[in-house]
């Protein structure tokens, strides 16, 4: 039988976070410093490669997989640790399970505002870049200028040399090569892993924007909002599965 860390009623009931690969843990990381008392399950995708190039009809089964293996742990809200997964199935989700939703994109709008004439250069998988949710949040860009590059490769890069990052450096490097912009935009959770790169390529964490402080915020939002946020004084803890 499955181990449940279900304590006692909702508000102990943990929170479920699910990406297509390691990615999301970059979010979990951020949501158990902002909310150390909540328990935690995180899904993932046992095959390799992520989401990122696959057709919008997998992604939402697989989607909807891990919804459901996170369901089986009772969770009170489901966070989507994923950029891909959120703007191809966000709104499938919502309208198909009984619980709140907390997804992440890419963080352009703070980009924005704190470049607001400037160049732009929004890193993404091929998967984000052509869904109308994400082109919508480009239509906001004002004056300033937004070069969206798509990278088929990269999460999976990532992946795989999850114990030997420093190797990407050459990748990094690539993925940014001749843009000259004043902000980049990882909008990906995994290139969260490797965002030290990227701030030492764009000349500072300043000019580097990613969803995950977001998306803390977010969740302990809706958890308050809703009289579900777990009593303090007790550390939470973290389960793993997988689909």
């Amino acid at each position: 039988m499955r181990r449940r860390i279900y304590i006692k009623g909702m508000k102990g009931n943990p929170i479920g976070i699910f990406d297509s690969g390691s990615g999301g843990l970059t979010v979990l990381d951020t949501c158990r410093r902002l909310l150390p008392d909540e328990n935690f399950v995180y899904v993932s995708d046992f095959r390799t490669g992520g989401w990122g190039n696959l057709s919008e009809r997998q992604i939402g089964e697989r989607a909807e997989s891990c919804v459901k293996k996170l369901l089986e742990y009772d969770c009170k809200a489901i966070v989507a640790a994923c950029n891909t997964a959120t703007e191809v199935a966000i709104s499938q989700l919502r309208s198909g399970f009984p619980v709140p939703f907390v997804g992440v994109e890419p963080a352009l709008r703070p980009a924005l505002k704190a470049y607001p004439d400037g160049k732009i250069l929004v890193l993404c998988t091929p998967a984000t870049a052509r869904q109308q949710k994400f082109r919508a949040l480009l239509r906001d860009a004002g004056s300033a200028r937004v070069e969206v590059r798509p990278l088929p490769k990269l999460a999976a890069r990532i992946e795989s040399n999850l114990d030997k990052l420093d190797t990407l450096r050459d990748d990094a490097e690539r993925s940014m090569d001749g843009a000259d912009a004043d902000a980049v935009v990882l909008g990906c959770t995994h290139y969260v892993f490797i965002r030290y790169m990227f701030e030492q390529l764009a000349g500072g964490a300043e000019h580097v924007f990613d969803g995950n402080d977001g998306v803390a915020r977010r969740l302990q939002s809706i958890l308050h909002e809703q009289g579900i946020a777990a009593p303090a004084g007790k550390m939470g803890q973290v389960i793993f599965d997988t689909i």
